[in-house]
């Protein structure tokens, strides 16, 4: 079953990347609005959904004028670099997403998923020792940023700035998965968020 499923979000994510940017079709679009749940199939190292929720806010919020727009992000696939797959035929790290976009309104504007992957180049005997050894933690947060820019690039077609480093997060908590958090356009006056360490 999972292996449908990665199968299936992959061969769409790889379609959907050579899709016309979402802006071609709905015109200009000004993202005030971003909300971030998960899957409860999630299995994470780490917070992954805390930081995707620094992430994606932070790289595709007031980048445009146009349509005021709000965005939904749901984390549906997290599959970390296997050793066996990475030895036989090639294996990554990979973060998937359905994403729904809705002026304020709520009337659908778009709708399509995204995958970000990360370390796929390496494969073969040195792949599988980087698959055991990895450190999870700096996975999770490239695959947050990989995320990020990808949404932003489906949406407006380009990628305005490199996605911020999010800070550390804490190991995945136990029990049910987060309620989705809203990430609203930051007033003027604000104050950016500080960035973390680096990956």
């Amino acid at each position: 079953m999972f292996a449908r499923c990665l199968a299936a979000l992959t061969l769409v994510a790889l379609l959907s990347a050579c899709a016309k940017p979402v802006v071609e079709t709905t015109g200009p679009l000004a993202i005030r609005d971003v909300s971030v749940s998960a899957a409860d199939t999630i299995r994470a190292e780490t917070d992954i959904l805390s930081l995707v929720r620094q992430t994606v806010p932070a790289q595709i919020l007031g980048v445009s004028d146009g349509k005021a727009t709000k965005v939904e992000v749901r984390l549906v696939l997290l599959a970390y670099k296997n050793p066996v797959m990475s030895l036989l035929v090639g294996d990554s790290n990979k973060l998937g997403a359905n994403v729904i976009l809705r002026d304020m309104a709520d009337q659908e504007l778009a709708r399509f998923d995204v995958i970000a992957i990360d370390q796929y180049m390496l494969n073969g005997v040195a792949g599988a020792v980087i698959s055991v050894a990895q450190d999870k933690a700096r996975v999770d947060r490239a695959l947050a940023r990989g995320l990020a820019e990808t949404i932003e690039q489906r949406i407006y077609g380009r990628k305005t700035k490199p996605a911020m480093v999010p800070d550390l997060a804490a190991p995945m908590p136990k029990g049910p998965p987060q309620e989705s958090t809203h990430s609203p356009a930051a007033h003027p006056s604000q104050k950016p968020a500080s960035v973390g360490a680096g990956v």
